[in-house]
């Protein structure tokens, strides 16, 4: 027939042309380079495939594609999609390369499709990045999803659009499990097409997590093809790895697909960090057009809360306390701009107090008697600059350090190197990440003592979380952390003595004011550690900590902690230890470090340079 003859050219001509080894075949299918040579799709579901050998052979999945775009539509199953309709980024791509003759190998009809596009009435693309949630593991570290931005919701509709999202699709609501699973691959992740607003009220409002939006620069034809191939990846799933094939990895292969020109996933190795594969979309000249910050609505409480004199946040709190307060003459009397700025904060406050109830049913459920109060007064309260509660991740230092130092014990000189993939420590520079907060994961410290010539793994953080949450009379919200740790018994004085802890405390936390350079906190931590040296092998106990930092310029910072550690079972034993460090960043991706440590009656200090990539 003559629809095979051309079908059998059409194939043999791409193979002729190579257009199985084309990179753009790949970014399609999503094929990478196996360490044998080989390639292997990163995609799970078989349905993304046309021959039963796609996953590992591209050529045989493209011949398999072209053949399949032959398929006779009347011998489908009933509700099925031609293959054409299925897979339209591939359709397309083949078209351009092989100039399809339409009477040997008619378009079909893609209803579903062009309805799915027309909806779309795609004019751009945004890339936005939902700040640090320390509460939940699958956002510790930030979180991207794109926006679908339409010709028909722009300006200040643009909650009107459409999202997609990469997730994994969990099956435990257990933090340690979900960790686990997601660090191994034991979740299916797929991507979901949403309105935009619903995100926008999960994480801007339920989560109070501020967005940052990166509106990006594509062409038309550039935005079809990535819509394009967004739909072939709805009919599938992928391995999720919390630390490689995550939400950011796919958001990037994504728009590698739209343009090919862009090789953003390549600088990536072991981790794929939500904040850094932002800055990867920043370092590629005219791909960003502009930066949205969208502050969650606890922001926009302490933003209003910034601009108050201390009279007026005494005022906001008596509210609180007693809203009948907005009635009395004493407050009637204050400048209308005051009244306003309390009342707007108090309705945030409100806001924020229902959303964190979940009452979703009815989210303006605000008291009659202050929307009518509000309503009585200006239409804006005074008008002073606003202030933006976190700092664009573009900004921020690399996820990965690598650290390199000198120190002296009591006893010798050493020199430590150390490494981290992932991510940010109380005293690094917080530009673009979480105020007063730290997440460590998988830091390796080495050292080498001169004068005994011993290599020795002095300290293995396999996870730390500290979340310093400043005291705030509107709010009660404690301080806590917790650590996994391979560590140094520095106690005994034995370098080379290691032990397996962990540790879980609750505390407290004061700043003066929203911008004060200093924060003290206090915690009291209840810690298991096992070794062979101790006695019994183990001990239990906890501790008390006192501590603070201070920001003595936007570069230098200082930190101070003393603590009295009690172990009363095990190897009972009680001690102090103290410590003082402080850190002068020279640049985004350069600190420098000076360390002071006294464990019982051992004591160290340390020099050492930090760089971040």
């Amino acid at each position: 027939m003559a629809a095979d003859a051309y079908r059998d050219r059409l194939v043999q001509q791409a193979a002729d042309l190579k257009l199985h080894e084309q990179r753009y075949w790949h970014l399609l299918l999503k094929y990478k380079k196996t360490s044998l040579g080989g390639f292997e799709s990163e995609a799970d579901g078989m349905g993304f495939f046309n021959s039963p050998a796609g996953k590992t052979d591209p050529a045989k999945e493209l011949a398999a594609t072209l053949t399949s775009f032959f398929v006779d539509p009347g011998g489908l199953e009933e509700g099925a999609e031609h293959p054409q309709c299925n897979f339209p980024a591939r359709f397309k791509w083949l078209n351009e390369k092989l100039n399809f003759d339409e009477k040997q190998l008619p378009r079909q009809n893609c209803d579903r499709l062009e309805r799915w596009l027309a909806i779309l009435d795609p004019v751009g693309v945004t890339v936005v990045f939902a700040s640090h949630f320390l509460n939940n593991p699958a956002s510790m570290f930030g979180h991207t999803l794109l926006r679908v931005d339409s010709k028909r919701t722009g300006g200040d509709k643009k909650l009107l659009n459409y999202g997609a999202n990469y997730a994994a699709k969990p099956d435990t609501e257990n933090a340690v499990l979900y960790a686990l699973k997601g660090l191994v691959g034991l979740f299916q992740g797929q991507f979901t097409i949403f309105p935009y607003y619903t995100k926008v009220q999960e994480y801007n409002n339920w989560e109070s997590r501020d967005l940052w939006e990166y509106e990006l620069d594509f062409t038309a034809d550039q935005l079809d093809y990535l819509l394009r191939h967004l739909w072939e990846l709805g009919g599938t799933f992928f391995q999720y790895y919390y630390f490689q094939e995550n939400c950011s990895y796919h958001i990037l292969s994504l728009l590698e697909v739209a343009n090919p020109g862009l090789h953003l996933r390549d600088g990536f190795f072991f981790s794929v960090i939500p904040a850094d594969t932002v800055k990867a979309m920043v370092a590629e000249e005219g791909l960003v057009n502009k930066v949205v910050y969208r502050p969650a609505v606890l922001s926009q409480l302490n933003q209003k809360r910034s601009r108050m004199s201390e009279e007026e946040k005494n005022v906001l709190s008596a509210v609180v306390d007693d809203a009948k307060l907005i009635e009395q003459e004493a407050f009637k009397a204050r400048p209308e701009a005051s009244q306003a700025l309390i009342l707007d904060a108090y309705l945030d406050y409100l806001q924020y107090k229902s959303l964190q109830a979940k009452a979703r049913e009815n989210p303006s459920g605000l008291p009659r008697p202050v929307l009518l109060a509000r309503s009585r007064l200006g239409s804006e309260s005074e008008s002073r600059s606003e202030v933006e509660f976190s700092t664009p991740p573009h900004l921020g230092h690399g996820a990965d350090r690598l650290r390199v130092g000198v120190g002296h014990n009591d006893h010798e000189p050493f020199q430590e190197i150390a490494y981290w993939p992932a991510y940010h420590d109380l005293l690094a520079k917080e530009t673009g990440y979480a105020r007063d907060s730290e997440i460590i994961f998988m830091d390796f410290r080495f050292r080498y003592y001169d004068e005994t010539r011993r290599l020795t793994l002095d300290r293995a953080k396999l996870l730390g979380i500290t979340s310093l949450n400043a005291y705030d009379p509107l709010f009660a919200r404690p301080s806590w952390r917790l650590g996994v740790t391979v560590d140094t018994l520095r106690d005994f004085d034995c370098p080379a003595c290691n032990s397996f802890k962990g540790n879980f405390g609750m505390g407290l936390a004061h700043r003066p004011d929203f911008f004060s350079p200093l924060l003290l906190f206090g915690f009291v931590d209840v810690e298991a550690e096992f070794a062979d040296k101790l006695d019994e092998n183990y001990r239990l106990g906890g501790d008390v900590e006192l501590g603070g930092l201070i920001d003595l310029s936007e570069n230098w910072k200082i930190g101070f902690t003393g603590a009295y550690k009690y172990f009363p079972l095990g190897d009972d034993k009680d001690f102090f230890t103290a410590s003082f460090e402080q850190r002068f960043s020279l640049s985004q991706n350069l600190d420098l470090r000076l360390e002071y440590r006294r464990h019982d009656e051992s004591n160290e200090g340390v020099f050492a340079v930090n760089f971040y990539f």
